[in-house]
C-alpha cells in the first residue's frame, strides 16, 4: 500500500506534463486566456477544437478553430454572436482575429492574456 502511494504523485507529474505540452505549429489552439486590466473590460479567449470566443464585457465574437502557423501566429474569420450596450458592432457582423503564443501567453492585437478566465463580466451601457 505504501508503494502505492508514493506513485500516485508521480502518476500526476505525468499527467500534468503531457496536459500542458507546449503548442507547436499545427496545432488547433485550445485553452482560455483573459486581461482584466486592458481598455477597462475584461477580455478573454476561449478556444477549442470545436471553434474560439473572443469576448469583451459587451461582445462575443465566434471563430472557427484557430489553428497555429509556423510561427505560432493565428488568424480567423467569425461573427459576432452577442452585442449588448453602446458597441458599434451587431450580432452577424464579420471580425477578424489575430494574434501569436507566447509561451503560456496569448497576444491578441496589443493585448498579452494569460492562461485564466476573466469571470463574470458586466456590460455598462
Amino acid at each position: 500500500m505504501r508503494r502505492t502511494l508514493r506513485l500516485i504523485p508521480l502518476g500526476l507529474t505525468a499527467i500534468s506534463l503531457a496536459c500542458g505540452a507546449p503548442l507547436t505549429p499545427g496545432d488547433i489552439l485550445s485553452g482560455t486566456w483573459a486581461n482584466t486590466t486592458s481598455h477597462g473590460y475584461a477580455l478573454q479567449l476561449a478556444a477549442s477544437a470545436g471553434g474560439a470566443d473572443f469576448s469583451t464585457s459587451c461582445t462575443v465574437a465566434h471563430f472557427p478553430p484557430l489553428q497555429l502557423r509556423d510561427s505560432l501566429a493565428f488568424r480567423g474569420l467569425g461573427r459576432y454572436t452577442v452585442a449588448n450596450g453602446l458597441v458599434s458592432v451587431r450580432v452577424g457582423d464579420t471580425v477578424t482575429i489575430a494574434g501569436r503564443v507566447l509561451g503560456e501567453r496569448v497576444i491578441v492585437g496589443g493585448d498579452t492574456l494569460t492562461p485564466g478566465s476573466s469571470g463574470f463580466r458586466a456590460c455598462n451601457s
